[in-house]
């Protein structure tokens, strides 16, 4: 049973538009700058590439995986000294909190593997908001609770670069040889959300409230809550070059291909759709028997609207018997963290950064 924690933070204070929304994300890459594409071997590998399930031997199974994550506060305390209250506070704390990002994310993944066959449970919720332009004060809302299953499988050509303990010699030599891994996965969700842009002070909202309607479901019907049930689609490729102690894995992946779209069942709004990703990573590593590391390289998603260094992403990992750390750098933002294996327990926990904009940093 493995627990991991997250803790996101540096999220940008200038929204020009929202952040690439992924279905899931592994807490251990994140603190790598996400650069996992070619990586994938943990809980999350049906979250990143199907195909990487194409090294895993054996069995594993993770009990609840939870994960959570919160904005940072700490870089921004002097928000919130002397914090405005009275019955004339609500301007200045609307000034207050103005282009400050809001996060709040919490999930579970109980996941089970078996050689080149994989399916994970989950249930994640995330909230995401910033009020921004003085003038004429706007809130921006994306807001999902995923439910569902998703499980997928690989096939293999070749017989190098496997994950299992069980392919290595007793000098912890990694198995020789070149491996080809094509994979898919298939997913099942039902999604319940809120996605756009509300005037603050427009007519809907305040027509709710005036009309007595101040329970949180109107609210929600007003902000144009709806939910849904979707098959969304997975697929991937990894190509691994192994000899030695070295692993040298080319990768590329297409998640949610040609869009995950919902079929609404209740709501007033549409249910926002999980766009599809292409992404592309290269990942080197070492392993030494007591201690490994390994380099990762992402670019993605290679189909997405943001400027170009955003897709960029760079990780770094040194595993030693308890301890893990990781280092990363994403889109221009440094994320760092580790993990401790007190087994059956892995607790993972670090700082994240990410930019909520179209534009690098």
């Amino acid at each position: 049973m493995k627990f991991l924690l997250l803790i996101f933070i540096n999220l940008l204070t200038q929204l020009h538009a929202q952040e690439v929304t992924y279905l899931a994300r592994s807490p251990r890459a994140l603190l790598m700058g996400d650069a996992f594409t070619a990586i994938a071997d943990d809980e999350f590998t049906l979250f990143y590439n199907p195909a990487a399930l194409g090294k895993n031997t054996g069995v594993s199974f993770t009990l609840l995986d939870p994960s959570f994550g919160l904005t940072d506060a700490l870089s921004e305390l002097d928000r919130f000294k002397n914090f405005p209250s009275g019955a004339n506070a609500a301007p200045l704390i609307a000034n207050r909190i103005m282009d400050f990002p809001i996060y709040l994310q919490a999930g579970i993944f109980p996941t089970l593997k078996m050689g080149q066959f994989g399916f994970t449970l989950f249930a994640n919720n995330k909230t995401s908001m910033v009020l921004r332009n003085a003038t004429n004060p706007e809130v921006d809302i994306n807001y999902n609770y995923d439910r569902g299953f998703i499980f997928g499988f690989a096939h293999n050509v070749g017989s190098g670069a496997f994950s299992s303990k069980a392919k290595k010699t007793e000098k912890s030599t990694t198995s020789a040889g070149n491996r080809l891994s094509v994979g898919m996965a298939i997913k099942h969700m039902n999604r319940q959300g809120i996605d756009g842009h509300f005037d603050l002070f427009g007519t809907t909202l305040l027509n709710k409230i005036n009309s007595g309607a101040t329970d949180i479901n109107s609210l929600k019907s007003a902000l144009g809550y709806s939910k849904g049930d979707a098959w969304g689609y997975d697929l991937g490729a990894e190509y691994a070059i192994s000899s030695g102690h070295s692993v040298l894995t080319t990768a590329i992946s297409i998640l949610d291909a040609a869009d995950t779209r919902f079929s609404k069942t209740e709501g007033t709004g549409s249910v926002p759709k999980q766009d599809m990703m292409i992404n592309s990573g290269v990942a080197f590593k070492q392993d030494f028997g007591i201690m490994d590391y390994t380099l990762a390289a992402d670019i993605h998603p290679m189909n997405g609207p943001s400027d170009f260094g955003s897709k960029f992403h760079l990780g770094a990992e040194l595993a030693l018997p308890l301890v893990t750390l990781n280092a990363g750098w994403s889109g221009g933002y440094i994320s760092y963290g580790g993990s401790v294996k007190l087994w059956p327990i892995k607790i993972t926990t670090g700082f994240y950064g990410v930019e909520v904009g179209s534009h690098y940093r």
